[in-house]
């Protein structure tokens, strides 16, 4: 009977240790991460406006350009990716980063010498993320958000200089898409690898879509 009276008390600790032994299990709700990667831009073509020919202009006029069609390349450089990821579900998460990168843009074309431009691609982006499983210590996500893209650079360029582009191109709205896994070392700490396209509009007036292709890797700090 004594053993009995003991039972009840015991039953009712029960509601008050198993949220515990949950929260133990919960993956921690705010991260801080830091990665570096590549950033592979692609490049686009379009038609010089009509005003636009340097490489013939003479303080007696511009005479016709033969073509004015001109094509864009990016250079391949690094890149650096910083942010918060919010969990608000053991599989669900929400992601506000910042990234910077110093891709050169280069024009050429038939009426273009010297066409070098921009140096600096910037990205804010917010990220809807889903984790496909969370039960082991590799924990693959994938990803997928908006944002707003910014070309900028000096504004003694040459192609700045010649008029065919800006200095800064302005705010473009960007999407973007991708996946990846955490490696989770500690509860507080874990490895991030994952790989991402960000989709904007070309710079200037180079038409097409700008599609930046960044694999990254980081760490993570994680807080409850």
């Amino acid at each position: 009977m004594r053993t009995v009276r003991f039972i009840p008390p015991f039953i009712l600790l029960l509601p008050l240790v198993f949220p515990c032994a949950r929260a133990q299990n919960r993956p921690p709700g705010l991260e801080i991460f830091v990665e570096g990667g590549g950033s592979f831009l692609n490049g686009g073509s379009a038609v010089l406006p009509p005003n636009a020919c340097p490489t013939f202009c003479t303080p007696s006029g511009c005479p016709p350009c033969p073509s004015r069609l001109a094509t864009s390349s990016f250079s391949k450089t690094g890149r650096l990716f910083a942010g918060a990821r919010l969990r608000f579900t053991r599989h669900d998460a929400l992601e506000a980063s910042y990234s910077f990168s110093p891709n050169h843009l280069t024009l050429q074309g038939a009426a273009i010498t010297a066409g070098s431009a921009y140096n600096r691609v910037t990205l804010v982006s917010f990220d809807y993320i889903h984790y496909l499983w969370v039960r082991s210590p590799v924990q693959p996500f994938v990803t997928g958000g908006v944002g707003l893209n910014r070309f900028s650079g000096p504004s003694n360029a040459p192609a700045v200089l010649a008029g065919l582009v800006s200095a800064d191109n302005g705010n473009q709205f960007a999407w973007n898409y991708g996946g990846g896994a955490d490696v989770v070392l500690q509860r507080n700490f874990a490895l991030r690898l994952e790989l991402r396209d960000y989709m904007t509009g070309q710079p200037s007036f180079i038409t097409g879509i700008s599609h930046n292709i960044v694999p990254s890797a980081g760490i993570v700090f994680r807080f409850k």
